[in-house]
Formats: structure tokens, C-alpha cells, sequence
């Protein structure tokens, strides 16, 4: 019972940091005002590693757990798992995506020295909203709480905070870089 009130645990959590790293990178990209920017930033990044190490935690106490049937095999191999091993799959995937993206953000200071690889940068930076909805309906799809009102209104409130982020970018003036 223990591990699977971490592992749960560790999920919402990865779920509500990275879903503030998203919205935080939208913002920082576009709208955060220019000596603010560095701050936002600096913010995306620690979320992110705050998440990735939510998102760590969640995989080993899943795996730890046998009640879950989810061996470090189905872990790390998308689809294989022997608990709804597609939407297990899916947060596979998406925790790629995010180690991907993690490694891109380590090496944008080398990429962002010419315009060209800066460019394919933020391409790529890009997966991190892929990754992002891919977790999303991993947990709600894989999570055994996703019927409980408070599991769904944390959901929501993610689904709404990136997408009011987007329409805000969308939506405000573009900052100069």
C-alpha cells in the first residue's frame, strides 16, 4: 500500500511540475518581459529537474511495487507492461521525450552559437509540449485514481493552466529577443 501511495504520489507530482515547466517555457519564450526572462527561465529549468526526479520516483515505485504488474522490463520497453500496457506505454514514451528535451536543454548553450542549430534547438525543445499531453493521458488513462473528482480536477487544472499559457502566447505581444 505504501509503494502505491508514492508512486501515485510521485506522479501527480511529476504531472503538476511539468505541467508548471510547460507553461513557464511558453511564457518565458514569448511574454515574459525581457529582465524577467532569466528568472522565468532559470524557474522552467528547476521545475523541470524537480520533475524529472518526480517522474524517477514514480517509475522505481512502480516497478518496486507487485501489485502494479509493471516489471523494469515493461518500464522502459513502451507497451510490454503487464498493467494496461498501452497507456503504460505512453508514459514510457513521454518520460523519452522528457529525458530527450532535458538533454537538449543542457547543451542549448552550444546550440544556440549559430542561428541555424538555435533554430533545430527549438524544434526540437519542442517534444517537450509532445511529452507533456502524452503524460497527461498516460495518468488519466493508466492512473487507478483517475476517477476520483479531486484526481480529475488536478488534471483539469493542468489542461487548463497549459492552455490558458498557449492562448497567452498566442494571444500577447511578441517579445523581442
Amino acid at each position: 500500500m505504501t509503494l502505491w501511495l508514492l508512486t501515485r504520489t510521485a506522479g501527480l507530482t511529476a504531472l503538476v511540475l511539468l505541467t508548471a515547466t510547460t507553461c513557464l517555457g511558453v511564457l518565458a519564450a514569448h511574454s515574459a518581459p525581457a529582465g524577467r526572462r532569466y528568472l522565468v527561465q532559470y524557474v522552467h529549468r528547476a521545475t523541470a529537474a524537480l520533475g524529472l526526479g518526480a517522474v524517477a520516483v514514480h517509475v522505481v515505485t512502480v516497478v518496486a511495487d507487485s501489485y502494479a504488474h509493471v516489471s523494469a522490463a515493461g518500464a522502459v520497453v513502451p507497451f510490454t507492461a503487464g498493467y494496461r500496457p498501452f497507456w503504460v506505454g505512453l508514459g514510457t514514451i513521454a518520460g523519452y521525450l522528457l529525458l530527450a528535451v532535458a538533454a537538449l536543454g543542457f547543451a542549448r548553450g552550444r546550440l544556440a552559437a549559430r542561428p541555424a542549430w538555435a533554430r533545430a534547438w527549438r524544434g526540437a525543445h519542442g517534444l517537450g509540449y509532445l511529452a507533456w499531453a502524452l503524460a497527461v493521458v498516460h495518468g488519466f488513462a493508466a492512473g487507478t485514481d483517475a476517477t476520483v473528482p479531486w484526481t480529475q480536477f488536478v488534471f483539469l487544472g493542468c489542461l487548463a493552466a497549459v492552455g490558458a499559457a498557449a492562448v497567452a502566447r498566442v494571444a500577447g505581444p511578441a517579445v523581442a529577443r
